[in-house]
């Protein structure tokens, strides 16, 4: 627990937030962060900004979720270089959208860990670092960030669809959700608009792992009130930056009830 709380502490640092409180325990370390979501949420002055904060909060939490699945210590180097370039690209960035970008980008690497966390035998590896390779690849093709955004939102639906499979969550949820992102990126006129049809895959991605894993549904009402936030301020949205931070800070939502069951 101690190795978990110094990680927290080290991702607050790298994104330039420390919570006034230290958490005690595990799931302690998992309200955190979505305190800190909320506490910035109230400062930020836009959806940009939104984005962006809900975009280092879900760095925050998969990184206490990867260190959780760590129990041999095999991975803790990799989790601190990741958390190492995020601090390190965040001194350099000029504004919310590269910031949300340098963030998506951390957490398709830490979903990366997840993944292979949880393939302990070896089956997706080749494929888990397929995805890897495509985000770096792609990146060099982007003209900016609002294109590295949706590349990094596209790898995460990527990473989470092999978690997904991981998980045992049937082929054909699954499948519906891949369906409806290509759906949306299909009808996409822009990367913006792609960007939100990652993040919003990614939320139903999410949901369909962290159901898989509820075996008692104790935490199926959560996990469904998440959704249906989804939805809801998905109607009072009135554009691309909106929509973003919306599934933003569901992701995060999202990750918390997936979280707490490890």
């Amino acid at each position: 627990m101690k190795r978990i709380a110094a990680l927290l502490l080290a991702v607050m640092l790298a994104s330039g937030v420390l919570t006034a409180h230290a958490a005690s325990s595990y799931t302690d370390l998992v309200s955190s962060v979505l305190t800190t979501m909320n506490d910035n949420d109230r400062r930020v002055s836009g959806a940009p900004q939104q984005t962006a904060n809900g975009a280092y909060r879900a760095v925050e939490m998969l990184a206490i979720m990867a260190y959780r699945l760590d129990s041999t210590n095999s991975y803790s180097d990799v989790i601190s270089d990741i958390l190492n370039s995020l601090e390190a690209n965040n001194r350099g960035l000029s504004g919310a959208p590269q910031q949300t970008a340098n963030g998506l980008y951390r957490c398709v690497e830490l979903l990366a860990i997840i993944a292979l966390e949880l393939d302990t035998a070896g089956v997706y590896k080749s494929t888990i670092l397929d995805v890897l390779d495509d985000m770096d690849s792609i990146n060099k093709t982007c003209s900016g960030a609002p294109q590295q955004e949706a590349n990094g939102s596209y790898r995460m639906v990527d990473m989470l669809t092999i978690i997904a499979y991981e998980a045992g969550v049937k082929s054909s949820l699954v499948s519906s959700v891949i369906s409806d992102w290509k759906s949306g990126n299909a009808s996409a006129t822009g990367a913006p608009q792609q960007l939100v049809t990652g993040l919003y895959s990614c939320v139903k991605m999410i949901y369909l792992i962290a159901s898989a894993n509820d075996t008692y549904g104790a935490r199926a009402s959560y996990l469904s009130g998440v959704l249906d936030s989804l939805s809801s301020v998905n109607r009072s949205c009135t554009g691309a930056p909106q929509q973003a931070a919306n599934g933003m800070y569901r992701i995060v939502e999202m990750l918390a009830g997936w979280a707490v069951q490890l």
